[in-house]
């Protein structure tokens, strides 16, 4: 119960392990989106068109599969904690 007396929901070991593994799940892709921020962030002169395209062409499908990855993961969390939203309520005595 909460100081004013109000039932606390009922959060279980489960609900908080799933949730963790999402999140550690979206934080793998640390290493590949700091990849992706460099070749971006490089401004070097003169520039060697050949090598980015090849570069490109292979980040960009890192990329994409990090948007899919990442969607599906976001939409995980949001359905985790609309159901931790929706638990009952319980009275601790």
């Amino acid at each position: 119960m909460t100081k004013n007396k109000q039932p606390i929901k009922a959060i279980s070991y489960q609900d908080l392990y799933l949730m963790k593994e999402t999140l550690k799940q979206l934080q793998s892709w640390t290493a590949i989106l700091e990849l992706l921020d460099e070749f971006f962030a490089n401004k070097q002169l003169p520039l060697d068109k050949k090598k980015i395209i090849k570069e490109f062409h292979s980040l960009s499908r890192i990329y994409g599969m990090f948007m899919d990855d990442f969607s599906i993961h976001t939409d995980n969390l949001e359905n985790q904690l609309e159901k931790l939203i929706m638990k009952e309520k319980i009275k601790l005595t």
